[in-house]
């Protein structure tokens, strides 16, 4: 039986409700055929440089932030600086895992609106579903991130980084 997007959107509005996608579907669905939000994989790389599984992630992270507050004046100023807060975020993940309490927040087409560091982080810790809301504010639509931002910004050398780990992660290689 097929459940209509608004019929779970109703759902997700009473107030005890919890709605939960499987993580990898949400990435696949929410990523899209051109890859609208590879900033996620630049999150996974941040992560595991934090882990010391590479020495890069950080530093590209710290530069799409740069470039991403330069560009977007809805984007608050300090969010430039993000990587310690970033690291908390990490550091709470490896704690106590997704807080339900703070759920992703999704659009009407059931994508990514808020929420590309918990999702990264749900991604590199395995956690299998994640909690999701849907709210009014979300009709727009997340920024794009696609490859071909990467592309317009200058970032063009880490597209196959991103697409490789992108792969890895669809492919269940990952883990």
């Amino acid at each position: 039986m097929k459940i209509e997007n608004k019929k779970i959107i109703e759902l997700s509005n009473i107030p005890e409700a919890k709605i939960y996608f499987n993580t990898k579907w949400f990435l696949k669905h929410s990523m899209g055929e051109n890859m609208n939000i590879a900033d996620i994989m630049i999150r996974i790389l941040a992560i595991e440089n934090y882990y010391g599984k590479n020495d890069f992630g950080f530093k590209l992270y710290n530069k799409m932030q740069k470039i991403r507050v330069e560009a977007n004046p809805n984007i608050p100023q300090y969010r430039t600086n993000n990587e310690e807060r970033f690291k908390q975020i990490i550091k709470s993940f490896e704690t106590n895992k997704f807080i339900e309490k703070y759920p992703i927040t999704i659009n009407e087409d059931f994508k990514l609106f808020d929420g590309t560091h918990r999702l990264s982080c749900s991604i590199f810790f395995n956690i299998k579903q994640i909690p999701v809301k849907f709210e009014e504010r979300t009709i727009e639509r997340h920024p794009d991130y696609s490859l071909k931002w990467f592309e317009d910004v200058g970032l063009e050398n880490y597209i196959p980084i991103i697409t490789r780990k992108y792969k890895e992660i669809i492919r269940g290689e990952y883990e």
